[in-house]
């Protein structure tokens, strides 16, 4: 199953079930557990958690799509009303991080809450889900005899990127899990984010012929917010730094 992947959807009756839409089901399910018990640990009430979710599926959503609708603006031009038929798919992973993101930041700066205590009590459970998320994935990647466990579609040998990104994105949730209380405010939430945008940008080499040089439109997105998260690293840990300092004057 992990190798081939089931179809992309069954139906029962007039009823179509959609395995992308379960496996993102389940990846949402299994990440609010984990950031309830991350939260019950920091001492934070759980209604934050559920209320925050809320916004940030709902930002994600929306970033997602019309992240994915300008990686195909050409499409939305000829058909405006293709931003509203999500059902057909189209819903980018970093537009709707950003839009989570977003919209997660405006709740708890109304709340008064700490953004990047929020982030860290996410971070584990954002690898996690997107491991469980890609069981659901379609995704073939670049034809090749030499692909390591490939995916066979009609015979034909294909990288098998879902595979590629359950298993790193398992190993970075394992990374976070054991840095959890060992690393400073906000410093896990920024240790995710580098390390997904450094996965994605690997991974699409094989997962699609480069537009533009090497690198394909995902990957050049995933490098400039690589460099991002790598400058808020390095400000954040100047920042921290320089608040360790003036406590022990």
């Amino acid at each position: 199953m992990l190798l081939n992947y089931l179809e992309q959807s069954y139906h029962l009756g007039p009823l179509t079930i959609h395995i992308y839409g379960l496996a993102l089901a389940a990846a949402i399910t299994a990440g609010l557990f984990l950031a309830q018990h991350s939260a019950s640990q920091k001492n934070i009430k759980p209604d934050h958690i559920w209320e925050l979710s809320i916004y940030c599926i709902i930002g994600a959503v929306v970033g997602a799509r019309l992240f994915s609708v300008a990686m195909h603006l050409d499409q939305f031009l000829a058909d405006p009303l293709y931003l509203f038929r999500i059902h057909e798919g189209g819903l980018a992973f970093y537009g709707g991080l950003i839009g989570g993101a977003l919209a997660g930041y405006l709740y708890l700066r109304r709340k008064k809450l700490s953004f990047w205590t929020a982030g860290d009590i996410y971070a584990p459970a954002l690898a996690l889900g997107e491991a469980i998320t890609r069981l659901g994935c379609d995704v073939y990647g670049v034809a090749s005899k030499t692909a390591p466990w490939p995916r066979i579609v009609n015979g034909v040998a294909y990288h098998n990127i879902p595979l590629y990104m359950i298993a790193a994105s398992l190993l970075l949730f394992t990374l976070l899990w054991i840095l959890r209380d060992k690393v400073q405010q906000g410093q896990l939430l920024l240790i995710y984010l580098t390390g997904y945008f450094a996965i994605r940008t690997f991974v699409d080499f094989f997962r699609s012929e480069p537009v533009y040089s090497i690198f394909n439109q995902a990957q050049l997105a995933g490098l400039v917010l690589l460099c991002a998260a790598l400058f808020a690293i390095y400000f954040r840990n100047k920042s921290l730094a320089g608040n360790k300092g003036q406590q022990s004057l």
